[in-house]
């Protein structure tokens, strides 16, 4: 969840995810992000594995990304999850997640929504089709997890690499919980529940059916995550429909990258909406690139 509120997590996914890590190597740390956990809330896990864990989660979705400049991100263990808006006095952006102790996978997955919607320039004072950018952050929790499994799998160097199954399970957990019976069935779903996901952006499980179709684009592309930074861009039109969302968005972004906008809209737009080559312009980097 972001700055809004604060997410509850299934109980079955509390369960038997905390795991020692023992001495040894860690996953390799982006030289060009930045990610410091604050000193205290972590109970029993050293900051170091902490840090590590959290760059690892944010790591692929940033290079997928187009490795853009990003201030210090200070993440603190309690008071989560969100995203504060406000910035610290030296500009870098505060990340409360609610995780204690080495319980890496429920870490790693709360992290890297929120680093989600860093990357998607979350703005509290635009909320309308909050739910668009939630499932977009939902996606990226799931892309990221899946992601660091498979990494961490393949490092048999790495004291890490006994966990990957653990990450793999949380993941496939929340998949499960969400996934429909046949992929064929999404467009009628989503008639369906249309109403009722825009009506409640915070209702996970609901929303990650729209996820874990946004998922599958991104895993065929990653690039789709260079057209997300700019999900925020431009002014919103007072009562924007979702379809102005769309156009907004492909809008301000670089023209390579709109080819991934067009792709999210076909999957949530009935296709006699769609405007195709809506208003190009030349676009602006998001602040922070």
């Amino acid at each position: 969840m972001n700055w809004r509120g604060r997410q509850r997590f299934p109980a079955m996914l509390r369960v038997a995810v905390c795991w020692s890590v023992l001495l040894g190597s860690i996953p390799c740390l982006a030289s060009d992000l930045s990610i410091q956990p604050v000193r205290e809330g972590w109970e029993n896990a050293s900051l170091k594995d902490v840090e590590a864990v959290l760059v690892s989660a944010a790591e692929p979705l940033w290079k997928a990304a187009g490795s853009p400049a990003l201030p210090v991100i200070r993440v603190e263990a309690t008071g989560g999850p969100m995203v504060l808006h406000r910035r610290d006095a030296d500009g870098a952006i505060r990340v409360r997640l609610a995780v204690q102790g080495r319980h890496w996978s429920q870490l790693a997955y709360q992290f890297s929504h929120e680093f989600a919607h860093i990357l998607c320039g979350f703005d509290p004072a635009h909320q309308s089709h909050l739910w668009l950018e939630e499932a977009a952050c939902e996606a990226a929790s799931l892309f990221a997890l899946r992601h660091m499994a498979k990494s961490w799998s393949q490092d048999k160097d790495s004291t890490w690499a006994s966990y990957a199954p653990h990450l793999k399970s949380y993941s496939d957990a929340l998949i499960e919980e969400s996934a429909l019976e046949s992929p064929d069935n999404f467009r009628s779903w989503y008639g369906r529940h249309k109403e009722r996901v825009q009506e409640n952006p915070d209702d996970r499980k609901l929303l990650r059916v729209i996820s874990l179709e946004w998922l599958r684009l991104l895993e065929e592309d990653p690039r789709g995550w260079r057209a997300l930074r700019y999900l925020n861009q431009g002014d919103r039109l007072a009562g924007e429909s979702l379809t102005d969302a769309f156009r907004r968005w492909r809008k301000h972004c670089p023209e390579k990258d709109r080819q991934q906008v067009d792709r999210i809209m076909r999957l949530l737009i009935d296709s006699g909406e769609i405007t195709p080559g809506a208003a190009d312009v030349d676009s602006r980097e998001p602040a922070g690139s």
